[in-house]
This record gives C-alpha cells, structure tokens and sequence, in this order.
C-alpha cells in the first residue's frame, strides 16, 4: 500500500512539474495566502461576500469581493444539469487569468472539456488527472496537497446515494477529509469537491463533507432558457447552506448558457 502511494504521488509530482515546471509546487511557507478566489460571475461573488461589519465599514474603508476562500474546501452540489459544474469551471477559468495552476480530478473518465472550454478555461494549462473509482481520485487529491500544490483543484465528483451505500468507498472519504484538513491549512488551494445529489434540492444524510467545507453551496435548476425553441441555457438558484465567512443563507439567480 505504501509503495503504491509513493509511486502515485511520484506520477503526480511528474504530471504536474511536466505542465508547469519545478517551481508549481511550493512549500506552504512560500504560497501566497489571498483570502478568496471570485469566480468572476458578479452576482455569485456577492452572495459570497461575507457581511460587513456593524457600521457599515470594513478596515480600510473597502468591501473585498467575495470569492471561494484559499486553503479550504468548498463543495457545490446539484442534480444533473444544476450549474455547480459550470461555475467550477468559471473559477477554474478566472485562477487560470490570475497565472494560477489548476488541475481537475476527473473520477470515472466523465469530465466535459467542452464545457470547460465554454467557460474559459484553457485547456492546455489545465492538468486533468483521471481516477477510475472515488478510493483513486481522493488519493490524487491527497498526493496533490502533500506535495505542496498551491492553485484551484476540482474534484469530479462525489455521488452521495452511490458513496452512501458504498462502505469501502465511505471509509476512503472518511479518512480523505481527516488527512485534508490540516493539509489545506498550510496551503493557498481552493478545493472545489462537485457532490451529485440524487435527488434536486436534497442531500442524503450521512456524508462527511458537511461537516468539513468552509463553504457549501446548492444548486437547483430553475428553467431553461429557449431561443428559437433552442435550449441555449438555462437559469439556476444558488443558496449558501454553509459559510464560515457569515453569507450563509444567502441566494441568487444565475442565468448560465450552454451553447
């Protein structure tokens, strides 16, 4: 077991240095620590954007934008076509214009690069590390962090029903989130996990993940938007059901095209 998370780790290290050369990993020492990402969609940075304080000032007199915070894990969650993976891609998109790296855990091959493409990202500058059960993709992730990745990492994704029934798989995520914790502490990642809910507007009890994002956010379609009696996109609520930064309970809705 050890001798295969060496030899992981040594395929990631590779895969990374390789895209972006020796100096993409970086002590946590050196890594610079912004206190958020936005993700360059106006109205979800501002359901972001944590209260200002009684008086209506902040130091300095100015309101930081909201974002997705360094160092810590958020999780999206939606149903099919809800948007969290569209606005995964956005920050992914808006870190690759800040000259930030990024890399995208794709477990069981179904990552859409169109649509990554669609939003901005440019595809040669993103590391797609490919898993082929949940077990493999969240010890990539760990591999990541360990060696000191500082950048957006997106993990696609976690199917809660499916994980849920799964004890082995449980047990893997379990232990992931322990081993995460202080690990992003000492870095500047933006951990993005995509949590697919079975069911549109609800979470199954039992996952760990709530109790380990800083931020939390659920996606539900809300209809789709026609031209010509095309579907071109389509309109989805966000609502903040977790933030430490104090948003919580804050909502918006997004207009998010396809086409």
């Amino acid at each position: 077991m050890e001798a295969e998370r060496v030899q992981r780790l040594a395929s990631a290290v590779a895969t990374i240095q390789a895209r972006w050369g020796e100096r993409a990993l970086v002590s946590a020492r050196e890594a610079p620590r912004e206190s958020g990402l936005p993700s360059g969609i106006a109205a979800l940075d501002a359901i972001l954007q944590a209260p200002a304080p009684e008086g209506g000032r902040r130091r300095g007199g100015a309101a930081p934008a909201g974002g997705f915070p360094r160092g810590h894990l958020c999780e999206l969650i939606g149903s099919g076509t809800a948007g969290h993976l569209l606005v995964a891609a956005h920050v992914l998109a808006r870190a690759q214009r800040q000259r930030l790296h990024t890399v995208y855990i794709d477990v069981g091959d179904q990552v859409d690069v169109d649509a990554l493409a669609r939003c901005g990202v440019y595809l040669d500058a993103l590391a797609i590390l490919r898993a082929t059960d949940l077990p493999q993709g969240l010890g990539m992730t760990s591999d990541l962090l360990r060696a000191g990745f500082g950048g957006v990492v997106v993990f696609d994704r976690v199917h809660d029903v499916a994980t849920l029934g799964n004890a082995e798989h449980l047990a893997f995520l379990q232990q992931a989130l322990r081993d995460w914790a202080p690990l992003l502490g000492r870095s500047s990642t933006t951990l993005l996990v995509l949590t697919e809910a079975a069911l549109p507007g609800q979470y199954a009890e039992g996952l760990p993940l709530p109790f380990a994002a800083d931020l939390r956010l659920l996606f539900e379609r809300q209809r789709w938007l026609l031209r010509r009696r095309q579907v071109v996109g389509y309109v989805t609520r966000v609502r903040v059901i977790k933030s430490r930064s104090g948003a919580m309970g804050n909502q918006t809705d997004l207009e998010l095209a396809i086409l």
